[in-house]
């Protein structure tokens, strides 16, 4: 298809997306879940050539430079006008609650001629203007400019009716739906869940299997989930995000609700080395640690190497509670991001990584961090031994399976998982809890290497000239990230994502070069992101902008 063609095709997607109604407004009220986007061929426009970049980079260039040309052009003419898929809940056998799909799409003259071949030339059922039929076990039909399949016939009739001018309820008019897509907006490709609609239906088939009690806990989490909204658009210079979740402080769980929308002024970017590669910061209630251990000690007995129960993890979150809050960082410090393209050893990023928590008794801390930190040391040296045996057993069995049958394979195999174990090993030997103080805060890591470069001195973050430029807010914030443009990396870096076996063959590593410098170049175009998070009332809004080259 000529380029120009395409780029009619896109235009006139986007400018049709303006003028028309939204889907919404015609679809059911009580989705659980759904998919949308909003004049999103922009977005298709950038990401396929993305998709055609990384291509070209292989041989499968010439090909798959042309599919991919057809499949945007397909694309802006249906989901790049308008597009929404929703799980909705309808009424199942003996009364329950069940997920059904609905999916609809505006479509252009391309969407119609492909459709016209995969539709029976003549319509099963009609509802008003519209009508729709049978095919493979879905209700598909096309009709004034509509594409729409749904796995519930009665949910699509449904669907129709409001259409041809039924008054019922829309979901674009429920109070759940509405509220939460005010407050994140619309956006080119975003996403909708009702977590406490879910946990209705939850609820209705747990009843028939005799189980409300047992998985209560969970369900009333879901519930004080409440509903959340957002997505994303593409710019000429990046990306950016909104989102909005409305908390149901109705929900049974409170000690939840009052988690999620927590609060606080951030001091911690005066104690992080400005040479951080990644913070992602949150308000954290004080009694966080003590909701983490109950769910802990739920599922302390499904646990099957006893870390849990070795570490009493659970007893040491709800004291720690007692001493630090408002404030939980995870920092990625200088080198994070090659470290974790170490394939030869999986914990290697754990030598720049660090977490800092905000102290609020000194003194409580210094009685109780040696004990906490004691007893997962000891938990994690119990683990390598669980590990050792579990893998010697694996191994003899197959071992001995081998040997019978004299299956080379299998004794290749064995060897494996030996060496794999071994390695495992290694990794689980260098882990260690440490942690120190510096000012007001606590510093944790699992790697003397990395609390050791936390406590270095040096610049700051909060002096840092482009984390000040980025103007995030400190003050009553709900949270915040922050990354800054990394290093480019090579495609010798990305290498060492393989296993040995291929890096170490220079035939197959030769096939893999292509594609490891188009990767390279695709992430080395990624120059750093920022995201914000605040509380209104019982609504928490996020926004983040991450900066891509195109």
């Amino acid at each position: 298809m000529p380029a120009l063609t395409v780029s009619a095709l896109l235009t006139a997607g986007a400018a049709h997306a303006q003028t028309v109604r939204p889907l919404a407004e015609g679809l059911p009220a009580g989705a659980l879940l759904t998919l949308e986007t909003h004049g999103a061929a922009p977005a298709f426009k950038r990401f396929f050539g993305v998709a055609d970049r990384l291509l070209s980079s292989t041989d499968l260039g010439e090909d798959g430079g042309s599919m991919l040309g057809v499949a945007q052009a397909v694309l802006g003419d249906s989901l790049g006008r308008e597009g929404i898929a929703g799980v909705f809940s309808v009424q199942g056998r003996k009364g329950a609650f069940e997920p059904a799909l609905l999916a609809v799409t505006r479509s252009g003259p391309l969407t119609d001629e492909l459709l016209g071949e995969l539709l029976p030339e003549k319509p099963g059922a009609r509802v008003g203007r519209y009508t729709f039929s049978r095919v493979d076990g879905m209700f598909a039909g096309a009709s004034n400019g509509l594409v729409y399949v749904s796995s519930d016939k009665a949910l699509l009739m449904a669907y129709l009716g409001r259409l041809s001018g039924k008054a019922a309820p829309t979901l674009a008019s429920s109070a759940p739906y509405a509220a939460a897509q005010r407050a994140a907006g619309t956006q080119e490709l975003g996403v909708y869940a009702n977590f406490s609609a879910a946990a209705k239906v939850i609820r209705s088939q747990l009843a028939q299997v005799m189980l409300p009690r047992l998985l209560s806990p969970v369900v009333d989490a879901l519930d004080t989930l409440g509903q959340f909204a957002g997505g994303l658009t593409t710019t000429a210079g990046g990306w950016t995000t909104a989102s909005a979740q409305v908390v149901n402080q109705a929900g049974k769980d409170r000690p939840l609700a009052r988690i999620l929308l927590d609060t606080t002024d951030f001091g911690v970017q005066n104690v992080i080395p400005a040479s951080a590669e990644a913070v992602q910061a949150a308000a954290c209630h004080p009694d966080t640690g003590a909701y983490l251990g109950r769910w802990l000690t739920r599922v302390d007995l499904l646990e099957p190497f006893g870390f849990l129960t070795d570490s009493q993890l659970a007893s040491h979150l709800e004291q720690a509670g007692r001493y630090l809050g408002h404030e939980c960082v995870q920092v990625t410090l200088a080198g994070g991001l090659k470290a974790g393209l170490n394939q030869e050893d999986p914990l290697a990023s754990l030598a720049t990584s660090v977490s800092y928590q905000r102290v609020t008794d000194r003194a409580a801390a210094d009685a109780h961090l040696p004990e906490y930190a004691r007893s997962v040391n000891e938990a994690l040296d119990g683990l390598r031994g669980t590990v050792k045996s579990l893998a010697k057993s694996g191994m003899d069995a197959l071992m001995d399976d081998a040997m019978a049958d004299v299956d080379p394979r299998a004794l290749m195999l064995g060897a494996g998982m030996a060496g794999a174990s071994q390695g495992l090993d290694e990794s689980l030997k260098g882990l260690k809890m440490v942690y120190a103080f510096r000012g007001e805060y606590l510093i944790t890591a699992f790697s003397q290497e990395a609390l050791d470069a936390a406590l270095e001195g040096g610049p700051v973050l909060a002096d840092d000239a482009a984390f000040r430029a980025a103007g995030l807010s400190m003050q009553g914030s709900a949270g915040w990230s922050y990354q800054p443009n990394p290093a480019d990396l090579t495609a010798q870096d990305l290498a060492g994502m393989l296993p040995r076996e291929l890096s170490g063959d220079r035939a197959l590593s030769g096939m893999f070069a292509g594609a490891m410098t188009g990767a390279a170049d695709l992430i080395n175009r990624f120059d750093g992101t920022t995201s914000q998070r605040s509380v209104s009332g019982n609504v928490i809004i996020g926004k983040a902008s991450v900066r891509y080259r195109w």
